[in-house]
């Protein structure tokens, strides 16, 4: 167990009165106990400070649902499946998204990552076209495209850390996919810079500092990053817009299809769609390349997971380049990234907040209580996983897969938040998987360990791996 886990346990066998059924009756609801370890005016946030996914992690020693402080917010974390499941389907009408999502929306604008209530509804019903099977098809072209020419400047013999080439990749593919012609000499300017700051987004929700600023009159200096990046990128879009707005055709692309959606109260404005194009950026960019960069690193360690993967490769693909009508065949492939994501989930904490009074595991929330969840700690749970901290692709086989419990897979989250990107993750996941390792054997390159940041989303600091021809 970790320094912090060893300070937030407490002792084996631990019981809190918030170990009530989850359908406790509202008369016997409760206070939930205060994880121990809370620091004067920061709260918990030292611990999640130095070690945020491990700190959750052990939060379970201490019951299904527990209080923790960011700062002098009052957050209750939850900690069980089962209360996890009722938060997100039976009680879902009496929470909406967090206050921290407040934060957030200077970086990362205001579109379905963020929005609230019946806007988030409106636009995810609108956007939803977008991301039919048809067209991720089309977009499967060019994720296979970009992987292959990516990938093929990695020389045998040679060593690259694959964290930037992988961040390159995944914003090609994202600007192909969103504009049919991502050309505009400033466009790829603001992304940039824009993407610089969204990194520290999470960081500002967790941050004692930013919860005092909302009760305290703190000098300018210790306040949030002003929105400039995102202002400065909202005016490229707004202009690219434009041109497609005078024109009118359906370009095949991704931008094409939010501005032809429509609905009862017609479609998104111009100011709708910008946000909807920050939030494509947002998990297009952090999520997809996160998540290709933990899986090259986990095989790169097996030997016996990459000859499983080639050898299916070569029985499906016969050396062609990938398509989109080959990943139904790819099913062991889909096995790696399945526990991949499980080990290293991309939405690694998410959040809600009461909107009514409600009793949640036996625990009384007042509106306006804030609720956390983390994919994370769900999904090395002991009591979930066997031996969780393995990686082991074996335990997603047809069988063994449709015997887990609904609730304890999260990797892009669940319910009317489930992502609305999530097949196209998993088309762009696989098919750059299949590019990088269809003629390559990976090894890490040095003995130094791979670490673990912590943003929006869990991503490996470096990925310094070497390619070996494999025998023809």
């Amino acid at each position: 167990m970790s320094r912090i886990g060893a300070r937030l346990t407490g002792g084996p066998g631990r019981r809190t009165a918030a170990d009530a059924p989850t359908d406790a009756p509202t008369d016997a609801a409760t206070e939930a106990p205060v994880a121990p370890g809370r620091v004067p005016l920061a709260g918990h946030a030292p611990w999640i400070h130095r070690d945020a996914p491990g700190f959750f992690r052990e939060l379970r020693h201490h019951g299904p649902v527990t209080k923790i402080y960011i700062g002098p917010r009052q957050v209750h974390a939850v900690n069980s499946h089962e209360i996890v499941r009722e938060l997100l389907t039976v009680q879902a009408r009496a929470f909406d998204k967090g206050a921290m999502f407040d934060a957030l929306r200077v970086p990362l604008g205001d579109g379905l990552i963020t929005a609230a209530g019946d806007r988030h509804l409106r636009h995810r019903r609108l956007m939803q076209p977008a991301f039919h099977h048809d067209r991720i098809a089309g977009y499967a072209r060019i994720m296979s495209e970009r992987s292959l020419a990516r990938a093929a400047v990695w020389e045998p013999g040679t060593t690259l850390d694959l964290v930037p080439e992988i961040h390159r990749l995944t914003l090609d593919i994202l600007l192909r996919t969103l504009f049919a012609d991502p050309q505009d000499p400033e466009l790829r300017t603001a992304v940039k810079d824009w993407l610089s700051v969204k990194y520290h987004s999470m960081r500002l929700a967790l941050s004692p500092l930013q919860a005092w600023a909302e009760r305290l009159p703190l000098p300018a200096g210790w306040r949030p990053p002003n929105a400039g990046p995102l202002r400065r990128l909202v005016a490229v879009q707004h202009r690219i817009i434009e041109t497609y707005r005078a024109d009118g055709r359906d370009r095949g692309d991704l931008l094409s299809m939010l501005l032809a959606a429509g609905g009862p109260d017609g479609g998104l404005t111009d100011a709708e769609v910008t946000d909807e194009l920050i939030t494509l950026f947002l998990a297009g960019t952090g999520t997809v390349s996160a998540s290709l960069a933990w899986t090259l690193h986990e095989i790169s360690r097996r030997p016996d997971v990459q000859r499983r993967i080639h050898d299916e490769l070569d029985a499906v693909l016969a050396g062609r380049p990938p398509g989109f009508e080959d990943l139904p065949a790819l099913v062991y492939t889909r096995q790696v990234l399945t526990e991949v994501l499980r080990l290293h989930p991309p939405s690694w904490l998410l959040m809600r907040r009461a909107v009514r009074p409600v009793t949640l595991g036996g625990v009384r929330l007042s509106p306006g209580a804030e609720v956390f969840f983390s994919p994370y700690a769900l999904h090395r749970d002991p009591q979930l996983y066997e031996n969780p901290d393995d990686f082991d692709p074996e335990r997603w086989s047809h069988d063994a897969a449709a015997k887990a419990p609904r609730h304890t897979y999260l990797p892009f989250g669940a319910g009317s938040r489930l992502c609305i990107g999530e097949d196209f993750a998993w088309t762009e996941l696989t098919l750059a998987l299949a590019a990088f390792t269809a003629h390559r054997r990976l090894t890490p390159a040095g003995s130094t360990p791979v670490r673990t940041l912590v943003g929006t989303v869990l991503r490996p600091d470096r990925l310094p791996l070497t390619a070996h021809a494999r025998p023809s």
